[in-house]
């Protein structure tokens, strides 16, 4: 048998830290952060704990890389989400049925975009503050200029926008995890969606 080419072995290496990534998620949203351990995301990954290592230094540095990838993607789609042309009122609205479609497909990446800001300030530490300002304060003035805008065009009261983010945020973070725990049967998906939006921006408009 020939040796494997460096883009054979590249691409091993990409599958692995995938296949590691993505079991590391799965721990995280059902043991927490600091109940998860490199043995538990070998085993869930099915391979062997040394290889856990082999690509990470120890558990915090395997949840670093893994948080700064999901940030990243959360922080472009974001960006793109909220900043395309069209009705302000409108982007919240796809916004909003983005994640609850999200939420109802992919439950486990939902659950670990929730519990993920919580748990910024003990993976990162001393970076903390330079991550916020990297991800968690843009994410945050986008969806305030969605809002500040959706208010100028007349969609929505002339309430404080900052509160209004607030309670908005806070409505939708409370059905998420309805819808990905499974109360939301196939069937009615798309009618639940429809009342969970009209539900959180009726008082606001």
């Amino acid at each position: 048998m020939s040796p494997r080419t460096s883009e054979q072995n590249e691409k091993i290496r990409i599958e692995r830290i995938g296949q590691i990534q993505r079991a590391a998620m799965e721990v995280y949203v059902e043991k927490g952060l600091l109940a998860s351990e490199i043995g538990d995301i070998a085993k869930k990954a099915g391979i062997a704990r040394g290889l856990v290592y082999y690509y990470y230094k120890d558990k915090m540095d395997l949840y670093r890389e893994l948080f700064s990838l999901y940030l990243d993607a959360a922080s472009v789609f974001i960006r793109n989400q909220l900043t395309k042309e069209g009705e302000p009122f409108e982007r919240l609205k796809n916004y909003t049925m983005f994640y609850l479609d999200m939420a109802y497909k992919q439950p486990v990446l939902s659950k670990f975009y929730g519990k993920m800001e919580k748990d910024l300030e003990i993976v990162f530490s001393s970076e903390k503050d330079s991550i916020s300002e990297k991800y968690i304060q843009p994410s945050h003035d986008y969806l305030l200029r969605a809002f500040e805008n959706a208010i100028e065009n007349g969609h929505l009261k002339s309430y404080d926008p900052k509160l209004m983010v607030n309670l908005y945020w806070g409505a939708l973070n409370g059905v998420l995890d309805l819808f990905a725990d499974g109360y939301i049967a196939a069937e009615e998906m798309e009618e639940k969606k429809n009342e969970v939006v009209e539900l959180i921006f009726e008082g606001l408009k």
